[in-house]
């Protein structure tokens, strides 16, 4: 769905798509979609395996953190029946872990990524 609803409309030049290792996104269909149905020149290119700390810090220091609130957070809720409620409420919860969520954690992160690539 993403690479034909969302990326395919936004690409009308040579791209390259970084990609973790997840197996989804790797899979045999995903590599042909980017060869067959995107723009001429869009290549699909993992990241290298176990670097997510040094080539994605911020899904290390932001993420990681956020996604952990959030289960607490999903913990702590009543069970949800509907599709259309199970979104709403995730939604919900999302907007309510991000708000929680303590300035000086994002900062931090930001700062010691940018840090750690100073030259």
């Amino acid at each position: 769905m993403y690479l034909r609803e969302v990326l395919k409309p936004e690409l009308d030049c040579p791209s390259v798509l970084l990609t973790d290792n997840l197996k989804y996104h790797l899979s045999k269909k995903s590599y042909t979609i980017m060869q067959d149905e995107l723009y001429s020149g869009a290549f699909l290119q993992p990241l290298s395996a176990n670097t997510t700390s040094v080539q994605q810090p911020l899904d290390v220091g932001v993420m990681g953190p956020f996604k952990q609130m959030c289960h607490t957070e999903w913990i702590k809720e009543g069970k949800v029946v509907t599709a259309t409620a199970k979104r709403l409420v995730m939604i919900k919860r999302a907007i309510k872990v991000w708000d929680g969520m303590k300035e000086d954690t994002v900062r931090k992160s930001f700062e010691q990524a940018l840090h750690t690539y100073e030259i």
